[in-house]
């Protein structure tokens, strides 16, 4: 189960992702959110972990690739 910050980035990221076309960026990402960058960058590696976007910390934000893009049941 995620926290707050990954559970919330993910449904932006997702969201964003089928309205614009497009990743957002990381200014973009701190407006939505609401969370500094630090947050948003260790909610990006736990979202990772978690296998749920595929992201190389030392690419830009926009570089990630979603493989699932909802919160998984827990069972």
């Amino acid at each position: 189960m995620l926290d707050d910050t990954p559970r919330k980035l993910l449904r932006v990221i997702a969201q964003f992702r089928y309205h614009f076309r497009r990743m957002p960026n990381l200014p973009e990402l701190r407006r939505l959110s609401g969370r500094r960058p630090a947050e948003i960058n260790k909610g990006f590696k736990i979202l990772v972990a978690e296998n749920y976007i595929t992201w190389s910390p030392s690419q830009p934000i926009e570089t990630a690739v979603i493989i699932e893009g909802w919160k998984r049941c827990s069972v």
